[in-house]
């Protein structure tokens, strides 16, 4: 239960914040732009509705502005939301000091103002300046680039310089590249004061079980990643159960690191790629550099090739397993180069293994945040379109290492890791 003080005694919001919520909440002042990427029912409208009122509570005379895609949506998801936390009437709670509902703007008793409104069109986010603004279920809103420039326009301070500034939105995400991605989570070009919170379904502890299952019985694919898990996804996607906050990283302690493999995608008009992916004693990957480049010479691949073995030590190349003469010059230039001996099917399941959460709360494969293009191509990976997908499959080769060949007429047989997840043999 959350509370605030108020000169005579204490009173309450009747909230709960589950698990996931809570880093959200946590985080008020470390981010300018925050977004809560949430399965549909995991709780982020309300997570987002209590943050606008405890940070109006908490700084006498700001103004906030809470806004949804359609007036329709505002009196439809808002204003019920606002009345499960405020109570019904929501003038009769001791902190309102006035609804005015032509106005669409509550008054609080510490002066604080809270407006609300649709954004059926970009304009109407113009308005005067701004402390603290919600955008709910961003992704239904038309014309969202332009009214998310607005609204970055508008949070100045009602008053410059008073009150802490900043943005946040609540929605069920849309797909790799999108403004909503392009801003908050595509590697390459995020807003470095921005941060993702990512929700499930499964972390509302408060949705009926039937519900659960009811959803998860129809949304697969793509749309299990968007409306269950909160996962960026092309509606088609959902091979590899990628997560940027639980999957990147930022740093790593090498001494954990026992074993380096290199993972190598050749390529001419489309890139070529070439992955380095350490191994600490747990059998945990992680990849911890890539090279990516289109129209690369075979002389200068071979280079980068001998420059990152130099950084990160000896180890052997799992190759395309299609340039056999490729592979061979490398071989007599001094490297350790061999073909990917594994089906494509089994490699890909062997790495999307590695992306679930096993029993101790651990995936099996981190990235580096600097392996840009691997956690892009992740984002909106599908193993039945064979496109934008060279940094996977440097990945996967290199993941291949860590199966291992047995003299069996089924060819290739699971090892150690691949048991782990008990997915079988083939």
């Amino acid at each position: 239960m959350q509370t605030h003080q108020r000169q005579e005694n204490e009173w309450t919001i009747p909230y709960f914040p589950h698990l996931a919520q809570q880093p959200f909440h946590n985080d008020r002042y470390n981010y300018k732009f925050r977004l809560i990427s949430g399965g549909t029912g995991s709780g982020k409208t309300v997570a987002g509705v209590f943050e606008m009122l405890s940070y109006l509570l908490d700084h006498p005379g700001a103004v906030g502005y809470v806004f949804e895609p359609t007036y329709r949506m505002v009196r439809r998801i808002l204003i019920p939301c606002l009345e499960q936390l405020l109570g019904y009437p929501i003038e009769s709670n001791y902190i309102v000091e006035d609804y005015a509902k032509t106005e669409s703007k509550i008054t609080f008793r510490n002066g604080s103002k809270l407006y609300f409104g649709g954004l059926e069109e970009p304009e109407m986010a113009e308005g005067p300046n701004i402390d603290w603004i919600q955008i709910d279920e961003a992704r239904l809103i038309r014309n969202f680039d332009v009214a998310w420039q607005v609204i970055q326009r508008r949070i100045r301070g009602s008053i410059p310089g008073k009150y802490p500034t900043g943005a946040f939105v609540t929605t069920t995400p849309d797909a790799p590249g999108s403004v909503l991605h392009t801003f908050f989570e595509n590697p390459q070009t995020k807003n470095p004061k921005s941060q993702v919170y990512r929700m499930s379904i499964d972390d509302n502890i408060h949705l009926p079980p039937d519900y659960i299952e009811g959803i998860k019985a129809t949304h697969h694919g793509g749309l299990a990643e968007r409306f269950i898990y909160g996962r960026f996804a092309a509606v088609g996607a959902g091979t590899v159960p990628f997560d940027y906050t639980k999957h990147v990283i930022k740093t790593l302690d090498l001494s954990k690191l026992t074993q380096i493999v290199y993972g190598v995608d050749f390529g001419w008009t489309n890139p070529s790629c070439i992955l380095a992916v350490g191994f600490d004693n747990d059998g945990r990957a992680y990849v911890v550099e890539e090279f990516y480049l289109s129209r690369v010479p075979q002389d200068q691949l071979l280079s980068e090739a001998k420059l990152m073995s130099g950084r990160w030590g000896k180890g052997t190349f799992y190759c395309d397993p299609t340039q056999t003469q490729t592979i061979e010059s490398w071989k007599s230039m001094g490297l350790n180069a061999v073909r990917c001996e594994a089906k494509r099917d089994e490699g890909i399941r062997e790495m999307a293994g590695r992306f679930q959460v096993l029993g101790d709360t651990q995936p099996r494969i981190f990235i580096m945040s600097e392996c840009v293009n691997l956690i892009s191509e992740l984002q909106a990976y599908d193993e039945t379109v064979k496109e934008n997908d060279h940094a996977i499959d440097a990945l996967r080769y290199a993941l291949t290492s860590r199966m291992k060949k047995k003299a069996d007429p089924r060819g290739w047989v699971l090892g150690p890791v691949r048991e782990m997840y008990g997915l079988g043999r083939r």
